[in-house]
């Protein structure tokens, strides 16, 4: 498959204000001390033309959460989506604020788990908001067995890639550690982020691993 993002002729989102006109880099950054706390800022990487790094989101995690749900703001704090999973499942959704209290509500995104013995895999079903709600999948896809490189492909076609910009920072306690997102044209920019939160969760699993292998 080749490594150059492809422009998307039906755009891809949840939020149809966030679709990217253009190729555009995003930075993930995390701030939580421990790795079960799952907050971020997420911010627009500078440019020529836009030199001041602009907030875009913000990710609140609830620690003391089962199903470690996350709640995604845009700049100004207003609720966009929670992402969780069930207390025993691996399968996570994602609805609309207060869509999960709703027994009625059906989630608006599924990110689902494919098994790999050493490299992220998972597929993202989400109703296509660009497209009257159709029905589309992303799969997210790790590049390399540490887990500093992963994919996103639609039908194929490379639409967003994510990097771990410092390895080193996973393993320090309290330095939380810094993804950037190369989003192609036509890409939801509140979508990209989910893609993130999950490899977080993969490295997540390699320090555990860590942990017990050492005790």
């Amino acid at each position: 498959m080749t490594s150059t993002l492809t422009p998307l002729k039906q755009p891809i989102a949840l939020r149809t204000e966030y679709i990217t006109s253009h190729p555009t880099t995003i930075r993930v950054k995390q701030h939580s001390n421990s790795w079960s706390g799952g907050n971020f800022t997420i911010t627009k990487c500078p440019t020529d033309e836009s030199p001041l790094a602009e907030k875009l989101f913000t990710v609140d995690g609830d620690f003391k959460s089962m199903s470690q749900r996350r709640y995604i703001q845009d700049a100004s704090g207003l609720p966009l989506f929670e992402i969780a999973h069930k207390r025993l499942g691996v399968t996570w959704f994602v609805h609309l604020p207060g869509g999960k209290e709703n027994t009625s509500s059906s989630p608006i995104a599924t990110i689902v788990p494919q098994w790999h013995a050493l490299k992220d895999k998972f597929d993202v079903y989400l109703n296509n908001a660009a497209a009257g709600g159709e029905e589309t999948i992303l799969e997210v896809r790790g590049q390399d067995i540490f887990k500093s490189k992963t994919h996103v492909y639609y039908k194929g076609a490379l639409v967003t890639v994510i990097k771990l910009k410092d390895m080193v920072s996973v393993y320090i306690p309290g330095k939380g550690p810094t993804w950037e997102l190369e989003v192609g044209e036509g890409m939801d920019l509140s979508l990209a982020i989910k893609e993130p939160h999950r490899s977080l969760l993969g490295q997540i699993q390699i320090l555990d691993w860590e942990v017990v292998g050492r005790s």
